[in-house]
């Protein structure tokens, strides 16, 4: 795909959820693109190769919630189980003056971001760690700092509610992506919300243009603070969820 080409997909996307957008962010993205597409055929960091999917599926369905959503309220913002950066390094594109943490516990999804952050020459307001989100929240650094707390295609939200609430400031917000099975995973997740501190505020659809599959956004308060005895030990919250 050439430049031009990229260019005209992209922008006709984000035109049409009008999200507002540079010259500059357009070429980040088209970097970054091509950089994960490189490094992708030596680490597998993605199953999804063909240029107008990363555009759909990655990049556009990682900025289509933000139509719903005023981020000037947010600016430290977390992204649990990041992969190849979505949708936290996106957005780092599109907020360069917020503070941004990213999370994953593979390796290679870490090394490929810590090389694109290089490539991208994006190095203000940026950590990117490698680890369990069960051990991160439990260091006084993360425990409960942040105002925004994202995760996309992660978890079961019984389960990702352990891995994400203990980051959460309270007071604070937590944005989940979902597919059409959103309203199980919501009453299946009552008591753990209801245990970690949350409340469920809002569920939205999202238009993700050129894509077909629904999209959700799940957005949860939090409105007291975690006992401190979670999250449990990493792998506990997934093979016995609350």
């Amino acid at each position: 795909m050439k430049y031009n080409d990229f260019n005209d997909y992209l922008t006709k996307g984000l035109d049409q959820i009008e999200i507002s957008y540079t010259p500059q962010k357009i070429k980040k993205l088209w970097n970054y693109m091509n950089f994960l597409l490189k490094e992708n055929k030596k680490y597998n960091l993605t199953n999804i190769t063909d240029e107008k999917e990363i555009i759909k599926k990655h990049f556009l369905d990682s900025l289509a919630p933000l139509v719903e959503v005023d981020m000037s309220y947010f600016q430290k913002i977390i992204d649990i189980g990041t992969g190849p950066g979505f949708p936290g390094m996106v957005w780092k594109i599109f907020f360069p003056e917020k503070e941004f943490v990213l999370i994953d516990s593979t390796l290679k999804k870490v090394n490929f971001l810590k090389k694109l952050s290089i490539e991208l020459e994006i190095y203000n307001k940026l950590e990117i760690n490698h680890g369990r989100a069960e051990d991160f929240s439990h260091q006084d650094k993360y425990r409960e700092k942040f105002d925004l707390v994202v995760s996309r295609a992660v978890a079961p939200l019984n389960v990702l509610s352990e891995y994400t609430l203990p980051f959460a400031s309270k007071g604070s917000f937590l944005f989940y992506y979902k597919g059409p099975n959103y309203e199980k995973e919501i009453k299946n997740s009552e008591k753990a919300f209801k245990t970690l501190g949350g409340k469920l505020e809002e569920s939205l659809k999202i238009n993700v243009p050129l894509l077909e599959a629904d999209r959700y956004l799940i957005v949860y308060k939090k409105i007291k603070n975690t006992p401190d005895k979670y999250p449990r030990k990493a792998g506990i919250p997934k093979k016995r969820p609350l």
